[in-house]
């Protein structure tokens, strides 16, 4: 199965055209989660509404789907809209009978899944929960934030399956809710926007925390996504940087 972080790392790789990903040195005091019993620690994708946070989710969806590891669950409270349209979401049609599409509508029906996840058949092999800030906005406490996110986090390391939840930071009126998830989720991928005057279509800068080579998302005016490497970092091999970190 692909790791949390390393679905998200591969989803990149694979909208820039397979460049090779390079992992960097953690920063001083990150603080290591894997212990939580999955593969690898839960990520949280944090970025603003446009930013195609649930296209990337459901890219990362097919990608684990065609491992073969097993169930891939997609946790939303609408359906998806429309598929994405980019080269990697037009696959075998029989990759989606692999990926179930759950729609909690609250927060109550949120947690009642969590807590009745280890009923379901077959296990998970990665859970993927899109727009968190949705079921907080409406009471934006606190204690529904750590809530949640102790139930998902004991939830998938009880069943040791990979988790990636997305959300969009600092909604109006859940500012505190998410000092909570934050706290539970040191693993993130951030997305930020970036000012360009030379082209009309949106951009994001990609970063991950603890730290990985950066991208640049691009979300083209059709709604259409596609990911391009920083020109400081395109030219770079594995060897440069490795010689850089020396």
């Amino acid at each position: 199965m692909l790791g949390n972080d390393m679905s998200l790392l591969s989803v990149f790789s694979e909208l820039c055209g397979s460049v090779v990903v390079t992992p960097v040195t953690p920063e001083p005091g990150y603080v290591n989660t894997e212990g939580c019993g999955c593969q690898e620690a839960p990520v949280l994708l944090l970025g603003p509404p446009g930013s195609r946070k649930s296209s990337l989710l459901f890219v990362a969806a097919v990608l684990a789907a065609e491992e073969g590891a097993g169930l891939v669950l997609f946790l939303s409270r609408e359906p998806l809209q429309e598929v994405p349209r980019e080269r990697r979401a037009a696959r075998d049609p029989l990759i989606l009978k692999q990926i179930r599409f759950v729609y909690p509508p609250s927060l109550k029906e949120l947690l009642h899944f969590f807590s009745s996840l280890h009923e379901t058949s077959p296990s998970p092999s990665l859970i993927l929960v899109d727009g968190l800030h949705r079921y907080l906005s409406s009471t934006g406490s606190l204690t529904d934030a750590a809530h949640i996110s102790a139930l998902m986090l004991d939830s998938v390391s009880q069943l040791r399956c990979g988790l990636i939840v997305s959300a969009v930071p600092n909604v109006e009126g859940s500012d505190g809710a998410f000092m909570a998830i934050e706290r539970y989720f040191p693993n993130q991928c951030i997305l930020c926007p970036v000012m360009s005057a030379e082209t009309e279509e949106r951009q994001f800068k990609v970063s991950f925390r603890p730290p990985h080579r950066q991208w640049i998302l691009h979300v083209e005016q059709d709604g259409g996504i596609k990911v391009s490497v920083p020109d400081s970092q395109a030219h770079k091999s594995p060897n440069s940087e490795a010689k850089e970190k020396t």
